[in-house]
């Protein structure tokens, strides 16, 4: 009856999104070929990071792939060239670089802002 029970048992709404999340990560590093969009570093699936453009708070926006970009360590939270440190840098960069990409959150953004306007 355990075994049924393991198998049956409903996943926490916690377990769906920790999923959710890792098939976001896989999918957007795949994506990008496990470059590093910044420095063009090649790198291993587990050194790959996928970052969230615009926050993951963002419910209508967490596990779209649009928002997503795959960064090496350095370019993804320890350089000063990195979303986490230089927010407006890396901004600057989405818009030389990744247009389209940035131009395709900003229009999520807006509709997502459009819902809340009074």
């Amino acid at each position: 009856m355990e075994i049924i029970n393991k198998i049956f048992k409903k996943k926490s709404k916690k377990t769906e999104e920790k999923e959710l999340d890792e098939m976001w990560k896989t999918k957007v590093k795949q994506r990008d070929g496990y470059i590093c969009q910044i420095c063009k570093k090649k790198l291993t699936p587990k050194q790959a990071r996928a970052h969230h453009i615009l926050p993951r708070q963002l419910k209508k926006l967490r596990w779209d792939i649009n928002n997503g970009i795959t960064l090496c360590d350095y370019h993804h939270r320890r350089g000063i060239y990195s979303p986490h440190q230089n927010v407006i840098w890396f901004f600057g960069w989405m818009n030389l670089h990744k247009k389209e990409q940035l131009k395709y959150c900003i229009n999520k953004l807006e509709e997502v802002g459009k819902k809340y306007e009074l």
